[in-house]
């Protein structure tokens, strides 16, 4: 059963206040446990070199970018390779 209640103005607010920060702390979380792993996703690599997945593998063709480790359909890049492309 849904029940509503009635809440001015400024509770909302606080309310709000009060999500926005721990969604804020969690995307700080998320973005430092990012920056400890060894390795980056295809779709991190992606997304930190501003490249399509297209651009991926044709690196990986031509051997610019070539993943490290792959555990089953997961292909993973090397942190300290995808930093080096970053500042070439």
């Amino acid at each position: 059963m849904l029940q509503l209640i009635q809440i001015s103005k400024e509770e909302l607010m606080q309310d709000f206040e009060k999500i926005m920060y721990k969604v804020l702390q969690q995307m700080q979380l998320d973005k430092a446990s990012k920056d400890e792993k060894p390795a980056y996703t295809r779709k991190e690599t992606a997304e930190i070199l501003n490249v399509s997945f297209g651009t991926l593998y044709n690196w990986k063709k031509s051997g610019t970018l070539i993943p490290t480790t792959k555990i089953g359909e997961r292909v993973y890049y090397s942190k300290k390779e995808v930093l080096a492309r970053l500042n070439p």
